[in-house]
């Protein structure tokens, strides 16, 4: 009944806190600064004065009293401040503060074009290995039915000429507006493309965060086992976290693992059935020039003059 009436009045003090009760907000500090203050220094080993700013971060606005707002009393509040709100306000003050260093996330959402050779016949496979940057360099040296396919598949970043539209319209024997709207709508297409690749992102970069915070506790802890005999309470103790700081760092890292994954399906450009439709041709066919326009590509930016057969391509894969 006891931890229950106490529960109870630290609900109410959290209450009063966040209604902006200055009366609160100093005795709330004065029961648990400490500590929120030591906190980062016993199990992070951040320096004193950068642990002062942790705590002015942690209370700026009122921001801790809204993490402790859902505490129900299961656990003792001292515990629940230790177990699910502290390591968050750590790594929010750490990111904010931008000392948190993050996975380069270039390396893990792009694919080569060896991983994408292979699977030029599949919807959309390997069609982000294009570097947009560097496309717009190279369309003045394509004809129009190729620079068509190209600028439909990066639609955000390209805008096509009355005349490039007039083409598809013929290829494609549909109405210009018809054409115009299909274009309008493949943006929007991968506009949404673009914003679950940055959700992706996000969610990998904070992953990441959370790794390398757990990394330095868990050297924090092995520091502080090599000088206490095995056989010391103070070991065991240290020991049971370690396993627990162990077994987090491994779930954050097959979350990365998949995450990861995620970021590498996911594709900033249009998709290949979108292009088909707009062109009145296949998801192969599509594919198929995509591929050969790689290749191309790859010629022309270092310099090499077009293979035997380039020219008749287009002829003889078109999008009829």
């Amino acid at each position: 009944m006891e931890a229950i009436e106490d529960a109870q009045r630290v609900r109410e003090l959290i209450a009063r806190c966040l209604d902006g009760d200055a009366e609160a907000s100093r005795q709330f500090q004065q029961t648990y600064g400490e500590l929120i203050y030591g906190y980062p220094i016993r199990v992070f080993r951040i320096r004193p004065e950068d642990a002062g700013d942790f705590y002015v971060f942690a209370f700026h606005g009122g921001r801790i009293y809204r993490r402790v707002r859902t505490f129900e009393g299961r656990a003792p509040f001292r515990a629940y401040l230790l177990g699910f709100v502290l390591d968050d306000l750590i790594l929010e003050w750490k990111r904010a503060e931008r000392t948190l260093d993050t996975i380069p996330l270039e390396e893990v959402s792009e694919m080569s074009l060896q991983e994408a050779a292979g699977n030029h016949m599949n919807d959309d496979a390997g069609s982000h290995a294009i570097d947009s940057g560097e496309l717009g360099d190279l369309l003045s040296q394509l004809d129009v039915g190729k620079v068509v396919v190209l600028k439909l598949l990066h639609a955000e970043d390209y805008e096509l000429t009355p005349a490039e539209i007039r083409h598809i319209a013929t290829i494609s024997k549909r109405p210009i507006a018809d054409v115009i709207a299909a274009v309008d709508n493949l943006r929007l297409t991968i506009r949404d493309r673009e914003s679950a690749l940055r959700a992706v992102e996000d969610g990998l970069e904070s992953v990441q965060a959370w790794i390398q915070l757990y990394q330095k506790r868990l050297a924090r802890i092995t520091d502080d086992l090599q000088s206490l005999p095995p056989g010391a309470t103070a070991a065991s103790r240290l020991r049971q976290e370690q396993a627990e700081v162990e077994r987090k760092i491994k779930r954050r890292e097959q979350q990365r693992t998949k995450l990861q994954m995620q970021a590498r399906r996911r594709k900033v450009t249009a998709p290949y059935k979108d292009l088909a439709a707009i062109l009145n041709t296949t998801i192969g066919n599509i594919g198929s020039q995509i591929s050969r326009l790689r290749e191309e590509l790859t010629r022309l930016s270092a310099g090499q003059p077009p293979a035997e057969g380039d020219l008749e391509s287009e002829k003889n894969h078109g999008p009829h």
